[in-house]
């Protein structure tokens, strides 16, 4: 089976307003920038060279690749807790079952273990300060200062 070949002007590539938001939304929705330069018509490298140029599109290119990682994370995170329908065929008979990626959901939580215990620690922080912020306006009203 042959495949369809996006064919891709050779030469210098002008970035117009279009080309760059069909570059950005496939960006974003795949975190692939080889296939987005193939949606955008664009030679390979091309948008690597352009991200140099522009500080603009440099920003809107990191804007892309975290919304395309954060959706991509979404995905995986979804097939982790529900799992994934697949078909078994046994003895002639096919029944669906759900498998669950327990490496997935492993990974998935290692990868968000610094960042919850991050929060923690500013949340214990955060108590700390006002236990210490209480004993100070205590000892100010002692002395007779407003605090």
């Amino acid at each position: 089976m042959a495949t369809k070949r996006t064919v891709v002007p050779a030469g210098p590539v002008k970035w117009t307003k279009t080309r760059e938001r069909t570059f950005l939304e496939h960006l974003a929705l795949s975190s692939n920038v080889a296939a987005s330069e193939r949606v955008a018509l664009v030679p390979p490298g091309a948008a690597y060279k352009h991200r140099i140029r522009s500080a603009d599109f440099r920003r809107n290119w990191e804007v892309a690749l975290t919304e395309g990682y954060a959706r991509l994370e979404l995905a995986m995170l979804e097939r982790a807790i529900n799992g994934v329908t697949v078909e078994v065929t046994r003895s002639g008979v096919t029944t669906k079952k759900i498998e669950y990626s327990e490496g997935m959901a492993m990974t998935l939580l290692k990868a968000h273990r610094s960042s919850v215990t991050a929060i923690a620690a500013g949340q214990a922080a955060d108590a700390i300060d006002a236990d210490v912020l209480a004993v100070i306006d205590g000892m100010a009203r002692r002395i007779g200062h407003d605090g």
